[in-house]
């Protein structure tokens, strides 16, 4: 009997543990729940052209990493614009270029956010949209 008791609290308790830590499905953003969603072509996409979207949403990030920074305003509308811009710049300048392009563009993309979140960071931690 206690050899029952033991295995069941060895092999059970971690699983009744570990419940706690499922991941919810609940995909609401905690910082500005209203932002605009993404264009549909971005959430309905060929997977071969994940580079495509890639680039389209690191442009979106330095847009919006900048605006806040040269703003020095951090509402939700500054922070998550409208997703028109960076999409239609991509289609007027960037749709054509081969993958290898794309995912170096990305790469410049991705600095460019990168360096202007450090400078956002605490403007918008400051307005409690961090």
């Amino acid at each position: 009997m206690m050899k029952a008791i033991l295995f069941s609290l060895v092999v059970l308790t971690p699983s009744i543990a570990s419940a706690d830590f499922v991941p919810t499905l609940n995909n609401t953003p905690r910082i500005c729940p209203d932002r605009p969603a993404k264009p549909d072509w971005m959430t309905n996409f060929n997977v071969k052209d994940a580079h495509k979207v890639n680039l389209v949403e690191e442009m979106y990030r330095a847009q919006s990493l900048r605006a806040v920074v040269e703003s020095g305003d951090c509402t939700c509308a500054t922070r998550f614009p409208s997703w028109a811009a960076a999409s239609d710049y991509y289609f007027a300048n960037y749709a054509g270029l081969s993958r290898h392009e794309i995912l170096d563009r990305t790469s410049d993309y991705r600095r460019t956010a990168n360096v202007h979140r450090r400078a956002a960071q605490p403007i918008c931690e400051a307005q409690g949209n961090w």
